[in-house]
């Protein structure tokens, strides 16, 4: 392969394949890398190219590659094996959480793993570089290697970033279209330019107005993606369970009927799990879920269940308490306050499950297990107190404080776990940020305010590339839903040393005396808080919702409040309403963790070009001097070197001139040249049709002439 356009569409096609596939990896397992990793790539494949690019035979560039990479892991060995084998535990977790069952977290320390994602780029550059410059089967074997790891990132993770999918798109139709061979005589080079162009500009134009990143697949409607989603859920549940029901699909009630749960289908809760790895479904926000109606105008928190193991994408219910029931704690302290007036509110469920009561806060019923008050009834009525001041006046009746204190040995057995590495991580973050307060509501809210300003609000937020969703929320995400906030605020909590736990149920707006309907887009998700001596307290950490640990309202209170949006639709921020003792402090927002891909991406490109450029210099110097050496040499060798020159000459257009030819078949066949003017007359023949020929090419081919053959 003598052609420079077709070399230089190989090195296109190897930069088209190797760093994608490589970025798709890392995206695919949460895997990490520093900012070196892009520039580290960019290089290995420039080596391999000329390794396997320029020589005859590529048994050379083999052995070499082969050579350094052994150099390498030998070098780096303990290193390599450490990331490697993080790199096969995040891999088999994916894959559990796939197919197997989710909830499973990977709680391995948290390393970077640039080393071993340079080696495997750079075995990647080798094999590209093997196959690409190879006379037999350049389409098949360069398919062979990529499409492999291609398929398992998205069987496993089932996603794939914008950029690596069109670049891999643009691999293979290139590869396709330039052909199989390319021996000197083709013109491979020259198509692959030709093409490179329209392809590049159109999938351009496709990254920027649909992107795949910022791409919501719930908002489009086109049976035939409806299709394919079905299949989807089909193969899944297939591979999981067999014959088992489809995901998402909910079971017959005891009565023999098809009850679809529209808070279940919103909150992605599943049984008694909540899933907070998927976006929630659009198409239940409008769906009665309930009606309501309350003696007291006000800003509603209804809670369903709360949960307290988790899991890294999701949360689970925390063990049953042993007692045998668990008094409404902080409720009792509201009624022995004496501040606090009682109201009642009817309830009428329309949609979801009656197993559970859907209950406001300070309502003195006792629960009868620990994350929820059975239920039973689709219509029922209960009495709350409405409560709007201060904590720091609550104390519990003398009757009930032996009960909170056994009560709070199994809450700090139970509602303080997390995965060692999640906590080590937090507390940095918590420490960077002067998170913890002088007391404990103070610490509240820091913490609530910090998660609230952490990034944007968006319901049709995409899962996460990762396997813990509140240290990706609190460092590397740019934008999140209900979940996401009470998620890492829970879990920071837990970090700080503080019981917390994750709640769901429903936020709305009511009027006295009056019926309203509660919809798909009031269901909610918040944390609570245990306070030793109080019980549960709310806190409300998702930006655009009603503010502040005291829920509830009074008509006083509304008065005061600026119309609330609804919990899970995104508005204007509401104003902050604590009480007196949970001052704010001003919270920085935390350092946005760095992409190693994109904010590189104009020095990738330099970098690129510049390299490119030093290839083409150092050829053309040492081109140049070897002719230089070669015609100052001895006559015989000198006329050797003149005939060699002017062959290369001749191949863009020239004639050969006879005192050339005549004096280097001499010079090889006879006894040598005669005489030094001999050669004299040949060299003045060389630079006659060197001038020449320079003088009559296009600017393009002047490039080769002088640079890359170093005629000029």
């Amino acid at each position: 392969m003598n052609k420079f356009l077709n070399r230089l569409s190989t090195l296109f096609l190897m930069l088209m394949s190797v760093i994608p596939i490589v970025h798709l990896i890392m995206y695919s397992f949460s895997l990490s890398a520093d900012q070196r990793l892009p520039i580290f790539l960019i290089v290995a494949v420039l080596f391999c190219w000329l390794m396997f690019s320029f020589w005859r035979f590529s048994l050379p560039g083999i052995l070499i590659c082969l050579a350094l990479a052994l150099l390498f892991y030998q070098g780096r060995s303990e290193l390599l094996s450490v990331q490697f084998e993080d790199i096969a535990n995040r891999m088999a977790v994916s894959y559990y959480n796939r197919f197997v069952a989710s909830g499973y977290v990977y709680t391995g320390a948290e390393i970077s793993h640039t080393e071993a994602m340079f080696f495997v780029g750079f075995v990647l550059s080798s094999l590209m570089g093997l196959t690409l410059n190879s006379r037999e089967d350049r389409i098949f074997l360069p398919l062979l290697i990529c499409l492999p790891a291609v398929f398992l990132c998205l069987l496993v993770y089932g996603l794939m970033p914008g950029w690596p999918m069109l670049c891999l798109c643009a691999f293979v139709f290139l590869l396709l279209s330039t052909g199989r061979i390319n021996a000197p005589e083709s013109n491979v080079g020259k198509s692959f330019l030709l093409l490179l162009l329209p392809v590049a500009l159109v999938l351009s134009l496709i990254l920027l107005f649909k992107n795949p990143d910022n791409y919501s697949y719930e908002e489009q409607r086109l049976s035939l993606v409806e299709l394919a989603q079905n299949f989807t859920q089909k193969l899944t549940s297939t591979i999981r369970e067999g014959d088992s029901v489809l995901v998402n699909e909910r079971l017959p009630d005891n009565q023999g009927s098809d009850s679809y749960d529209a808070l279940d289908e919103q909150l992605n809760i599943n049984g008694e799990a909540l899933d907070i790895s998927s976006t929630p479904n659009s198409s239940a926000m409008q769906q009665v879920l309930m009606y309501v109606k309350s003696e007291e105008s006000g800003y509603f928190y209804l809670r369903s269940c709360s949960f307290g193991s988790y899991t890294g994408t999701g949360w689970g219910q925390a063990p049953d308490y042993p007692g045998d029931r668990i008094p409404a704690f902080s409720a009792r302290a509201v009624e022995a306050s004496g501040l606090a007036s009682e109201v009642s509110m009817d309830i009428s469920l329309s949609s979801i499950d009656s197993s559970k009561k859907y209950v406001p806060y300070y309502c003195t019923l006792d629960y009868d297990k620990d994350s929820y008050i059975s239920g039973g009834q689709e219509q029922y009525s209960l009495s709350f107190y409405s409560f709007d001041s201060g904590y720091g006046s609550l104390s519990l009746p003398s009757e009930l404080r032996d009960q909170e204190l056994s009560y709070r040995q199994f809450v700090y057995a139970n509602y303080l776990a997390l995965p060692d590495s999640t906590r080590a991580s937090l507390q940095e973050i918590a420490q960077q940020n002067s998170l913890s307060g002088n007391n404990v509501y103070e610490t509240v809210s820091l913490v609530a305010e910090y998660v609230r300003s952490r990034c944007p609000y968006n319901i049709d937020t995409q899962p996460y590339p990762s396997d813990d969703y509140a240290l990706y929320f609190l460092t590397q995400a740019t934008e999140g839903y209900c979940v996401h906030f009470a998620t890492a605020a829970t879990a920071m909590y837990r970090a700080l040393g503080l019981p917390a736990r994750m709640v769901t149920g429903v936020a709305f707006n009511a009027q006295a005396d009056t019926t309203v309907s509660v919809l798909g887009e009031n269901a909610h998700a918040w944390t609570e808080v245990y306070i030793d001596g109080l019980g549960w307290l709310p806190v409300e950490v998702t930006p655009g919702s009603y503010e502040g640990p005291a829920l509830g309202g009074t008509e006083e209170e509304t008065e005061e409040q600026p119309a609330l949006p609804s919990p899970d639709v995104q508005g204007d921020e509401v104003n902050e309403r604590l009480p007196d003792s949970l001052e704010n402090e001003s919270i920085s927002k935390p350092e946005e963790v760095q992409d190693p891909w994109t904010p590189s991406l104009w020095l990738i490109i330099f970098a690129a070009i510049l390299m490119l450029f030093l290839a083409v210099f150092l050829r053309y110097r040492i081109k140049q001097r070897l002719w230089r050496r070669g015609l100052e040499a001895g006559k015989n060798k000198a006329a050797l070197s003149a005939w060699r020159c002017a062959k290369r000459i001749c191949s863009y257009g020239a004639s050969m001139p006879e005192e050339i030819k005549t004096a280097a078949q001499k010079a090889f066949y006879g006894r040598g040249l005669d005489s030094r003017e001999e050669l004299e007359s040949g060299l003045e023949q060389l630079e006659i049709i060197r001038e020449e020929t320079y003088a009559s090419l296009p600017w393009y081919k002047k490039l080769k002439f002088r640079f890359y053959d170093g005629l000029k």
